[in-house]
């Protein structure tokens, strides 16, 4: 990434997708030097990538690391013996992808790192703005860092400690960020924040409250900040989109995804990996059986709360899991399915139909709840077909796998279900 300096004095010109998607990371690199910068936390730079402590109390970023087959073991160790002794909130990890190396996800996963999401990159060529963007009636936005929005409850990335372009941030860098707000009747109702750097425009913590939403106030909010970002003399307009139909609408692009690992500090410091079993996750992970001693224990839990099998079906190795079952290391309905085995999930669930309502992971959702999440009606059918107790609810949302079909519109699994 170091083609492109990440200077907010310098606007990127005439650039290429791959110069673009570097900036875009650099921005965000940027940004979390910042989260630590105004808590007092550090900045390490290391042989590829820097990454932050913000204290005790606030999360903390592994940002975008370019690591060689080498060198990746080494420097991930250090980091992570850092945060080990010196444990912040949580950490983040963040990466392009392709990742560099093409196996970092597993490094992190056997370091204790959970799979988070995938980053939605887009862009927007701001010489191509509509200068005066039609408002709906009775809205006004205005350049505004300093009105108190942290009140309003229901207003996305509102509160003081919220991550992203914050009011501590504002307050710290007012040269190189600006906040839009966006008023009805005088009430505030939507949000949005730039962050100058890397040669690009930054948008951030774009929200709109609930009430408000579908009127194309977001889509206005975010035009209004690429005007301004076009006025400073930036070309490019960059967000991490959490949905892209609205930007899409505002002119944006999508230009790929990106990967984000989450690390529990508390699950790290209670149970850290040991370094023989960091390199049999990350045989299993990367299906490199050949280092495998057939006398290991392999049925230990992962600092990130995976079993090996669980780790072998996430990183799609089902060689890896056809290795781990022979050396009788159980396997879920879930695993079998999602490795495509699917006369074993079958045969699975006839021998103990009791499976189909074990709660997998914190979310505690069942084998029908996941089939509707997913869609899956094959997967519905096989659930329903061993009597599933249909009036369990997830953690998350507190709701039957009826309910979640109803609010997903999965029509056919929902008629499943009510026929049931």
């Amino acid at each position: 990434m170091s083609t492109i300096p990440p200077s907010e004095q310098s606007s990127l010109q005439n650039a290429t997708p791959q110069q673009l998607m570097q900036a875009t990371a650099f921005n965000h690199q940027e940004l979390f030097c910042m989260n630590a910068m105004v808590v007092n936390g550090e900045i390490h730079t290391a042989d590829g990538f820097k990454w932050t402590h913000a204290g005790s109390d606030n999360e903390s970023m592994i940002a975008f690391p370019v690591l060689s087959a080498d060198n990746a073991d080494k420097e991930l160790d250090k980091v992570m013996a850092y945060y080990l002794h010196h444990p912040p909130q949580g950490v983040g990890c963040w990466s392009l992808d392709p990742t560099q190396p093409s196996d970092l996800g597993v490094k992190l996963l056997a370091r204790g790192f959970q799979p988070g999401w995938r980053p939605q990159w887009m862009s927007r060529d701001l010489d191509k703005i509509n200068i005066n963007p039609l408002l709906p009636g009775r809205l006004e936005i205005r350049a505004d860092s300093n009105a108190p929005i942290h009140m309003i409850k229901q207003l996305p990335y509102a509160s003081l400690s919220d991550s992203g372009v914050n009011q501590a941030i504002l307050n710290a860098f007012p040269e190189r960020t600006q906040r839009f707000i966006a008023l009805m009747d005088g009430q505030i109702i939507a949000q949005s924040n730039v962050l100058f750097s890397g040669g690009v425009a930054g948008i951030y913590n774009v929200g709109v409250v609930p009430s408000e939403r579908n009127q194309g106030i977001g889509k206005a909010i975010v035009l209004a900040t690429c005007q301004f970002a076009k006025e400073r003399g930036y070309h490019y307009a960059v967000l991490n989109a959490t949905g892209r139909r609205m930007y899409e609408k505002a002119g944006f692009n999508w230009m790929g995804n990106g990967w984000t690992w989450w690390l529990k500090t508390a699950n790290l410091v209670a149970h850290p990996p040991t370094p023989a079993q960091i390199a049999i996750a990350e045989a299993i992970g990367t299906g490199n059986l050949s280092s495998l001693d057939d006398n290991a224990d392999y049925s230990f839990l992962m600092t990130n709360g995976m079993t090996l099998m669980q780790l072998a079906v996430h990183c799609h190795q089902p060689a890896s899991a056809d290795w781990l079952a022979s050396h009788m290391i159980p396997y879920t309905v879930l695993d079998a399915w999602d490795l495509g085995w699917i006369d074993r999930a079958t045969t699975l669930l006839k021998k103990d139909p009791a499976q189909v309502n074990q709660q997998y992971g914190e979310p505690a959702t069942t084998l029908l709840h996941i089939a509707v999440d997913r869609n899956d009606i094959p997967l519905a059918q096989l659930a329903l077909s061993a009597n599933p107790d249909l009036q369990i609810r997830d953690y998350y949302y507190n709701s039957t796998p009826l309910e979640w079909a109803r609010h997903l519109h999965r029509t056919e699994i929902r008629q499943l279900i009510e026929l049931h």
